[in-house]
């Protein structure tokens, strides 16, 4: 069997009925996607998905990936992997960034393949499940009046949610008044993460881990910079409170660099963006050898969702997945049978491969030719007039 052929398809759907999002890192006022399709002299196609400036992406996976992959035997997947990140990565498009998320669409078609022609779940393929239910906790609570989001998180509770995510970072005070809002409301032992999107300096970092140990939070996730490796370090020996990190990391070298300096306490890679599921299944496994949970993270389409319930039902050491709470059309509505959780937890496709089938209606109905999507997120007004957070600033 060869791959004959690498295809993308651009997707743009708005962000629903709430309009927009708005964390540390700006505002989306739409969802998009990148899938990508391998094609072969079998009949087989694998579909994968991958996060990010689809303009991009698509003119890496057209004039690097495809010509260095067609020909090769698309179960081969290691071998596909090592030569399109080892022989075209550092050359082409560098060894992080948005070369690893093309690849990333790449390598999770080609597990959609494998499973096709084995005729098995792709969590089959990787070692069988260890959980027939993933639990998922609800990432909802955006910056919004104390008051609102107490009252969300009520209604998410309520809902069987195994944990709520607080998007924190902007004012530190406000930060504060709300987990600890919602921590009243919900009681001592519900499960409540914060996520400040490298919204913190190192200073901001310390003072809210302080008050966030207090109200005993689960995780502050992403305070610093992304690649602050020595202040997440410097962070965590100083607070109780979980470092958790990894959704903007890319392949198992960036998130070592951070388990090697005792930086991080929870890796979250995205299947989307970290290397696919080859390099998400390897940098679990280094994980689980220093004794770490990853905790996937997850806000894109249906087909990357379905590849981290595959992920996260198979790996020993997978912890609560991150489920995006908000409407989402591109989950939603992209798939034929959608996937959504039922009270907190979520079951892996057991079809063949991924196990999911794209509805053909949605795909022409978010199907995007335009260029618009070379700002995801715009800055939003708190950001004007503010210096940029320095690595190691504090």
């Amino acid at each position: 069997m060869k791959i004959t052929d690498i295809r993308t398809v651009r997707l743009r759907a708005p962000m629903g009925a709430q309009g927009r999002v708005e964390s540390r890192t700006g505002v989306r006022t739409h969802r998009y996607a990148l899938l990508v399709e391998v094609h072969t002299d079998a009949g087989v196609t694998g579909v994968g998905s991958c996060s990010g400036n689809g303009l991009v992406l698509e003119a890496i996976v057209a004039h690097v990936l495809k010509p260095l992959l067609v020909g090769m035997d698309p179960l081969a997947i290691k071998e596909v992997w090592d030569t399109a990140y080892f022989r075209a990565g550092v050359r082409a498009f560098g060894s992080r960034g948005v070369g690893v998320v093309a690849l990333s669409g790449v390598d999770i078609a080609l597990w959609d393949i494998a499973g096709k022609v084995k005729r098995a779940p792709v969590h089959e393929l990787l070692g069988g499940k260890v959980r027939d239910r993933v639990e998922v906790y609800a990432t909802a609570l955006y910056p919004e009046a104390t008051k609102a989001a107490v009252e969300k998180a009520e209604v998410l509770a309520r809902q069987g949610f195994h944990g709520i995510k607080i998007k924190v970072g902007f004012d530190l005070a406000q930060d504060i008044e709300i987990v600890t809002a919602v921590r009243s409301a919900l009681g001592p032992d519900f499960p409540l993460m914060t996520d400040a999107n490298m919204g913190y300096g190192l200073d901001a970092a310390l003072a809210a881990a302080a008050a966030f140990e207090k109200l005993g939070i689960g995780w502050l996730e992403e305070p610093l910079f992304m690649e602050d490796v020595a202040g997440h370090a410097r962070l965590k020996a100083a607070t109780a409170v979980p470092v958790a990190l990894g959704e903007n990391l890319h392949t198992r070298f960036a998130f070592e660099s951070f388990m090697a300096r005792d930086a991080v306490d929870v890796l979250q890679p995205d299947v989307a963006r970290a290397g696919g599921i080859s390099e998400v299944r390897t940098i679990a496994a280094a994980a689980a050898g220093r004794g770490l949970p990853v905790s996937l993270h997850t806000y894109g389409d249906g087909v990357a969702l379905a590849a981290s319930l595959h992920l996260a039902a198979a790996l020993d050491n997978s912890a609560v997945m991150e489920f995006d709470y908000n409407e989402n059309p591109l989950r939603s509505d992209l798939l034929q049978e959608p996937l959504e959780p039922d009270n907190g937890s979520m079951r892996p496709p057991d079809g063949p491969g991924l196990g999911v089938t794209l509805d053909p209606e949605a795909l022409r109905r978010f199907h995007f030719d335009g260029g618009g999507d070379l700002a995801l997120w715009r800055p939003t007004l708190r950001d004007a007039g503010q210096s940029p957070v320095r690595v190691g600033e504090s």
